[in-house]
């Protein structure tokens, strides 16, 4: 019997605390500006915050952490079966730790009702112990702020509606927004991920970016009445995080390599000079390129299925490359050069067709690769008439 008035007197413990008649706790979400000294911060952060000033409570529930020391880290990422998981922090520690690096804190307080609340509470500790922490993380589908995002619907249910974000765009242009200053990480992404992130979005997918989950929360409601948000509020508001890019830019470098490339071609065709071991080198890592596409393709959970830029990166081309080091067969490095050029050219014909937005900054970089292949196709047809 005394164990049961125990219990009796910490379930009216417990739910005291969350009373709600003078705003001593409550849960808010909390939306971090990008920072892009890390490619995977450059798209902004999101996490939830429970306080309670009755017991001093002040958390941060996290879903953004990754551990280095799980096993097999490095595999799992090129694979895209990185685990992530939930955790739970200091919030003014947090706080303090994105404000150091000049990121903007913006904390959106929820207008729960106490039921709402249990629920949320109860679901955010559940997540947090270690049999439920980790989860299969996926950077558009399942992150940070589509974890966020899934939780509401599921704690406050059919009542929930999320205001709508105007404009068409796809994954890949919202990528694009973030990444105007990382051109390298941009490239990479672009390089790597095929025509599924162009396809137009809904509302709901444009909040696996923090911001845009920000801007679905601002006037989202619980009923006609009932606004979600019942006060925003703002810290380092006019911060804007200066990321220092390299000077090298993805469009210096090709327009150096297609200057390059322009100047052997001519030497080559006017004076009959090989350069066999620079085409060794550019249809190598062009090939290495496409075998990591097609890794990515066929055996990856990553969003890089039926890839263009497998057009311009084949994979055979690794072992077209030893040809130009010792030439076996002057025709069939012909052919297999005339079918590679055509294939490039019909991929500027169609660039603005194919259902992939391709990065700009690879026209210089196809360009010089068309004119190597073109010049060994005069050069070699040549030498095999003398």
């Amino acid at each position: 019997m005394h164990k049961i008035y125990i219990a009796i007197l910490f379930c009216f413990t417990f739910l005291s605390s969350f009373s709600n008649d003078n705003e001593q706790s409550g849960f808010s979400i909390i939306t971090i500006g990008p920072y892009e000294n890390e490619l995977y911060s450059a798209f902004g952060h999101s996490g939830i915050r429970y306080f309670n000033k009755n017991t001093g409570e002040d958390y941060f529930y996290n879903y953004g952490i990754f551990d280095f020391d799980q096993p097999n880290f490095y595999l799992n990422f090129l694979n895209g079966r990185l685990l992530y998981k939930v955790g739970k922090y200091s919030y003014p520690a947090a706080k303090n730790y994105y404000i150091d690096q000049e990121r903007f804190v913006k904390e959106q307080l929820l207008n729960l009702d106490q039921s709402q609340e249990i629920l949320l509470y109860n679901y955010l500790e559940q997540n947090i112990l270690p049999e439920n922490a980790n989860y299969l993380y996926n950077y558009v589908y399942d992150n940070c702020a589509t974890k966020i995002r899934d939780i509401l619907s599921e704690v406050i249910g059919d009542q929930l509606n999320f205001s709508e974000v105007p404009g068409d765009v796809s994954f890949r242009n919202l990528m694009d927004m973030y990444l105007k200053n990382n051109l390298w990480g941009d490239l990479g992404i672009d390089i790597c991920l095929g025509p599924e992130i162009d396809e137009v979005i809904s509302f709901q997918d444009k909040m696996f970016i923090p911001d845009f989950l920000f801007e679905s929360l601002k006037n989202a409601s619980t009923s006609e009445s009932n606004e979600l948000i019942k006060e925003t509020v703002i810290l380092n508001p006019n911060t804007i995080e200066e990321f220092r890019g390299n000077f090298l830019t993805p469009n210096i470098i090709f327009f150096i390599f297609f200057i390059f490339i322009l100047t052997i071609s001519f030497r080559q065709i006017k004076y009959d000079i090989s350069y066999n071991l620079i085409d060794f080198f550019i249809f190598l890592s062009t090939g290495l390129i496409g075998l990591l596409l097609s890794y990515l393709w066929l055996f990856t959970d990553h969003l890089s299925g039926s890839n263009f830029n497998l057009v311009w990166a084949l994979p055979s081309n690794i072992l077209i490359s030893f040809l130009f080091i010792k030439i076996l067969s002057k025709k069939f490095l012909i052919n297999y050069l005339i079918l590679y050029a055509s294939s490039l050219i019909a991929l500027f014909l169609m660039w603005n067709f194919i259902p992939q937005n391709l990065n700009e900054s690879l026209v210089l970089l196809i360009l010089g690769i068309l004119v190597r292949a073109m010049t060994n196709i005069f050069c070699i047809s040549r030498s095999a008439v003398q």
